[in-house]
């Protein structure tokens, strides 16, 4: 975000005129007959008074041999940079209120360097606004209840449809540089699963840069963002008009089965075709099929049967499938546990490693 000392100044075309005329050494009464106006006119636009408009710039390009698109350009960044000083100094009261309502995350903002200092209310005013794309905070409590406006939301314990929209902004920001082939490409998606799942036993260290870097010549940029209140997300994916995908998951300590069926839940609905969405802690159809995708992802559910109607689930027997399966034995376990294949007990509990993302 701009301070205002650091938004240059643009001169009236009529200050340039001026300067023109002394270096011609032409005085105005000599302009004004060859441009076919008045004086006065001509006094007017040197003065700032007056702006050019087009049949004068014509004028000018016949009096003195610059083109009226030259002018025109002149008066164009001129008109803008007005403009942008009048918006920006521009604020309802009610602004106010809401810009209250992003103080707890401001912190976040910057750490993230979405946003500056601000040195003033107003500026703080000012630098929201540009980080939510719109020209006024009022509008942006309606932005939210469209934007993510579905049947569950209505289930969602502590959900704030404002934050949810700020956070979501906020991946799209963070996601935006993150460097990936230029569309997203479904078969090269399905084709690097398998080396998504080799990524499961790399260390937690560095760990998302080789998400991203895995993720990346599908056309998918991946990124994890720090979540806060009224935010209870598992994940966001978006694909753009561009062709490009977005796949943002929140930074929280997890379990690391849990963090990886959340990332295989997203990949599925990306490979599936859904372009927009926003994962919740949730229930209804459309997660309990993300579930059962990504589960399919990670262990095919013919072999899972298999196994689970064997009878023999022996941490040494869990062990052995889990590595045939290409997958770190804690991912089996915390599906039997969840199953209710086995039951949870300290020393399942103590086979169950958590990411803490101290690092990230």
């Amino acid at each position: 975000m701009e301070n205002e000392a650091e938004i240059p100044a643009v001169r009236h075309p009529g200050a340039e005129l001026s300067d023109m005329l002394a270096r011609m050494d032409m005085p105005r009464q000599e302009l004004a007959l060859r441009a076919g106006v008045s004086e006065k006119h001509i006094d007017a636009v040197v003065a700032g008074s007056l702006d050019i408009s087009l049949p004068f710039a014509k004028r000018l390009e016949c009096a003195i041999g610059v083109s009226a698109r030259k002018w025109m350009e002149m008066q164009l960044r001129y008109d803008e940079s007005v403009f942008e000083q009048k918006e920006r100094n521009r604020f309802h009261p009610d602004e106010t209120e809401i810009s209250l309502r992003f103080a707890p995350i401001l912190p976040i903002l910057r750490d993230c360097k979405l946003i500056g200092v601000p040195e003033s209310d107003m500026a703080a005013i000012r630098a929201l606004r540009d980080f939510m794309g719109v020209s006024d905070l009022r509008t942006v409590p309606d932005i939210a209840r469209h934007a993510v406006h579905r049947p569950l939301l209505r289930s969602i314990d502590g959900l704030d449809p404002f934050m949810l929209l700020v956070w979501r902004q906020m991946c799209e920001r963070l996601t935006e540089p993150v460097p990936t082939a230029p569309r997203l490409s479904v078969p090269k998606l399905r084709d690097n699963i398998l080396a998504v799942k080799h990524l499961m036993f790399y260390p937690e260290k560095g760990l998302a840069f080789h998400i991203a870097k895995t993720l990346a010549p599908c056309g998918v940029a991946f990124r994890l963002v720090r979540p806060f209140a009224g935010v209870p997300v598992r994940g966001y994916a978006r694909r753009r008009g561009d062709g490009r995908c977005f796949l943002c998951l929140p930074i929280r300590p997890e379990p690391q089965d849990v963090f990886w069926r959340t990332l295989f839940r997203e990949v599925s609905r990306i490979i599936d075709g859904n372009g927009n969405f926003t994962d919740f802690f949730g229930k209804d159809d459309a997660e309990t099929y993300a579930d059962e995708c990504a589960d399919e992802l990670l262990i095919p559910a013919v072999r899972y049967r298999r196994l689970t109607a064997n009878g023999d689930l022996s941490f040494d027997t869990v062990r052995r499938f889990a590595e045939s399966q290409i997958v770190p034995e804690h991912i089996l376990l915390a599906r039997l546990i969840r199953d209710g294949f086995l039951e949870e007990s300290e020393e399942t509990r103590a086979r169950l490693p958590e990411y803490t993302w101290e690092d990230i």
